[in-house]
């Protein structure tokens, strides 16, 4: 008997979506960018906040939040998050 392996864990929406941006600091310009999307995709309980910078001062992270109603919102988001000018990386 072969069984299949999942790599990816079954997610359920709407989902509560709770994530971090890695950008080049100071990253000023992230909140809005974020704030836009979030707008843009009328998307609810949108949340961005300023995390910690790194210990070379070169790299700023976000703590992102937002309410996710499917997948399709999901992967759009997270290509639009990426797009923003300064993101390094989304986690």
């Amino acid at each position: 008997m072969v069984h299949q392996l999942h790599t990816e864990q079954q997610l359920q929406f709407p989902l509560l979506w709770h994530g971090r941006l890695l950008t080049v600091a100071p990253g000023d310009g992230v909140p809005m960018a974020v704030e836009q999307i979030y707008a843009g995709m009328q998307l609810g309980a949108g949340v961005v906040k300023r995390g910690q910078l790194s210990s070379s001062g070169k790299y700023q992270s976000w703590e992102l939040q937002a309410q996710l109603p499917d997948r399709a919102t999901m992967l759009a988001l997270f290509t639009a998050l990426e797009a923003i000018p300064g993101v390094k990386m989304l986690l």
